[in-house]
């Protein structure tokens, strides 16, 4: 008589495998996100993703998209924020999640046609358009060359705070409660 092994199941492989990719992603980094470590991680085999995300790059766009629906709702958690809390938002959400935020924007990893990735940046591109200052004879071209100026202050910084750049301005070592306070003081938005 032969034994057999039993098989494994899961009950939701897509998120399952979301999930092991966001660990392997938060633990390792960038690099370590390859679909043999991300099934082997959730317990399946190599091909298990396939019918669902078809490759790597979709697994990485499915994250993406989850990472882009995070930073809206950290941006929009509390109606009437004023600019400067939704600022902030987007900076504590990178250093929250380092590893996804630089998933979010690296084109060498993901597909941006995917329609979920699609969606769920322009939700969270339009978080930012309260930052604007409104002016009646503006353009849409004038507020989009300003949410661009506000995007680059805001993705420069949480940036430079990822990568432990911004203590070399600084005259005492940042702590998590100076951290605060210097990128605040940088968003000196009205």
């Amino acid at each position: 008589m032969i034994e057999t092994k039993p098989r494994y199941h899961h009950g939701d492989l897509p998120n399952a495998l979301l999930h092991s990719a966001r660990i392997l992603l938060e633990q390792d980094g960038i690099t370590a996100l390859k679909l043999r470590a991300i099934t082997r991680h959730a317990g399946v085999s190599a091909t298990a993703a396939t019918p669902h995300f078809g490759n790597l790059a979709g697994i990485l766009s499915a994250l993406a998209a989850i990472g882009f629906e995070e930073l809206s709702a950290a941006m929009s958690s509390t109606h009437g924020k004023t600019p400067r809390e939704i600022g902030l938002a987007y900076i504590r959400f990178a250093i929250a999640n380092p590893g996804l935020f630089t998933l979010m924007f690296r084109n060498d990893s993901v597909d941006r046609t995917t329609p979920d990735l699609q969606k769920a940046s322009k939700k969270a591109l339009s978080c930012l358009t309260p930052m604007v200052s409104h002016n009646t004879t503006a353009t849409a071209f004038d507020n989009a060359t300003q949410i661009a100026s506000i995007w680059a202050k805001l993705h420069g910084l949480a940036i430079l705070a990822l990568d432990g750049q911004l203590q070399a301005l600084t005259p005492t070592p940042l702590t998590p409660i100076t951290l605060e306070k210097f990128l605040s003081n940088t968003l000196n938005y009205t």
